[in-house]
């Protein structure tokens, strides 16, 4: 299981770096950009430090928490639909943390200059810039997830696989400044690039992440414009 984490987390952050590096150097998706500023691959290479120390202890963090704390979060696979409902719950309930937390961060003058104004240093974000971030940011985020597997009293490595790829792929392309897919606009309450690039650009408001019904609930949903 740790092989398989450890290979899925340098897998991920591979395509985010990819992903960075052809939209930086190469110009990739120009004519999709939200925002038509663009970065360039001398902003990328400064931020690398930051993110791959992140990486490293994100890293290290599922090391030890796979090796040894599996029994309290981790149980055995029952089948796909139940392992389809645990990444789900797992998701509602990280994104519901996210929202409280990052929310909290941007009302506290304190905390905002302290912690969570690294983060936007990006106006116009780039795919590896979701984990360019101070650590105990991404420390305190990671409380989301594991308190959505204790609720439900643990769930499959399998889910826990699932829910690696996709929050982590999502959170690199609602960085990446490009333009959303017609397919994922047509999902009610998607969190969908636009819906995170605003947030960037006016550093208030969209506070959620995958799911976007907690602006709408507690109105702090901004109009794409």
């Amino acid at each position: 299981m740790i092989k398989i984490t450890l290979i899925l987390l340098i897998l991920i952050n591979l395509y985010g770096f990819v992903y960075s590096l052809l939209i930086t150097k190469y110009n990739y998706s120009s004519n999709s950009k939200i925002q038509q500023k663009k970065i360039d691959y001398s902003t990328l290479k400064k931020r690398l430090p930051l993110i791959l120390f992140n990486i490293s202890v994100l890293m290290l963090f599922n090391y030890i928490g796979i090796r040894y704390f599996d029994y309290i979060f981790l149980k055995d696979y029952n089948s796909i639909i139940i392992c389809l409902f645990e990444v789900l719950f797992v998701l509602i309930i990280d994104d519901f943390f996210f929202y409280v937390l990052h929310r909290g961060m941007h009302e506290s003058k304190y905390i905002y200059k302290k912690i969570h104004k690294i983060h936007h240093r990006a106006n116009v974000p780039i795919p590896f810039e979701y984990i360019y971030v101070h650590p105990l940011e991404w420390m305190s985020g990671m409380i989301g997830p594991f308190l959505g597997m204790c609720f439900i009293g643990g769930i499959a490595f399998q889910s826990y696989c699932i829910y690696l790829i996709v929050r982590n792929v999502h959170e690199i392309h609602i960085h990446s400044g490009i333009k959303t897919s017609v397919i994922f606009n047509i999902l009610p309450f998607y969190g969908n690039n636009e819906h995170h690039d605003i947030h960037h650009a006016k550093r208030y408001g969209n506070y959620a992440s995958t799911f976007t019904v907690w602006d709408f609930l507690f109105n702090t949903k901004l109009e794409n414009n």
